[in-house]
């Protein structure tokens, strides 16, 4: 797979991403609610699948590694909506190394980009990457029976002992690590599906703004307990990083309640994927989302 990679920049200038480039992905991402097309999301992850990018056109191209140790592509649109140059110029990068050519993260209102360029097409979406929207109106409602729960959960935190809520900045890194330190002590590395998860927050110390990020963290009796950072794509807000050391019940949703209640917030928020994990995945629709958006990956046929 490096040897596709090498091909990338030494003969077609694909490049890693910079501090600096994140005003040029914000303007092909921001009509995306997928964290997965983020600035934040290629920053931090690189090390895990190597992301490389060169715009063709008016097309941002974004080229990794997959899990499965294959080449894919992303594409985020220009104002122009035609993507046939870039496609078919991943399509013989690919080829050249032996791959089809495979573009993932495609939301359903981008197919018809896909569709019209008459190739032979394979277009399919999995469940378990799906993202769960939810209307912060709704999310945030805790009156009548069907919201007891909700009212429960925050009486849980709340009756934990000293707790205080602390907005995050840059000082607050030490504390956020010392939260994912707490949560590595009681899991096993190896299970982490995507890698090392601490490692990809740890990279956004080097591009943290205090415009682009905001969320909470929760001190129980002085101690960093648990944290849930967000940002803003597509006016809303998606909670990309969030972690709970204590695993406490109710700490989860009393820290995003929290959040969804600071001024200014986006009308609806992202809680991302449930990759298939059945606590997750449970503890995510008990919460009632109004969307679960699909990802579809579409892969050129030859």
């Amino acid at each position: 797979m490096l040897d596709c990679q090498k091909l990338l920049e030494e003969q077609y200038g694909f490049r890693a991403f910079c501090p600096s480039d994140r005003p040029l992905v914000k303007q092909y991402s921001e009509k995306s609610v997928f964290f997965d097309l983020s600035f934040t999301n290629f920053w931090a992850w690189d090390h895990m699948f190597h992301y490389r990018f060169r715009v063709i056109g008016d097309t941002m191209a974004v080229t990794y590694i997959t899990l499965d140790q294959v080449p894919a592509a992303i594409l985020l649109p220009g104002p122009s909506r035609e993507i046939r140059e870039a496609v078919m110029l991943i399509r013989d990068i690919f080829g050249r190394a032996g791959h089809p050519a495979m573009f993932e993260y495609v939301p359903r209102e981008w197919l018809p980009l896909y569709e019209a360029l008459g190739l032979p097409l394979g277009i399919t979406s999995e469940r378990d990457w799906s993202d769960y929207i939810y209307e912060v109106s709704e999310f945030t409602r805790l009156d009548g029976g069907e919201n007891r729960s909700r009212r429960r959960e925050l009486k849980q935190v709340a009756s934990l002992g000293e707790v205080e809520f602390r907005p995050l900045g840059r000082e607050s890194f030490p504390d956020m690590l010392r939260v994912f330190d707490q949560w590595c002590s009681w899991h096993v590395c190896e299970h982490c599906f995507f890698g090392c998860e601490r490692k990809a927050f740890d990279r956004l110390r080097k591009i943290w703004d205090d415009d682009a990020y905001y969320g909470w963290l929760i001190y129980l009796n002085g101690d960093p307990a648990a944290f849930a950072l967000g940002e803003t794509l597509n006016n809303c807000a998606c909670y990309s990083f969030q972690k709970n050391a204590k695993n406490f019940p109710g700490l989860t949703y009393s820290i995003s309640y929290h959040c969804a209640m600071l001024p200014g917030h986006p009308p609806r928020l992202n809680w991302c994927e449930d990759m298939g994990l059945e606590g997750l995945r449970n503890n995510k629709l008990r919460y009632r989302p109004s969307a679960i958006v699909n990802k579809y990956t579409v892969k050129v046929h030859p």
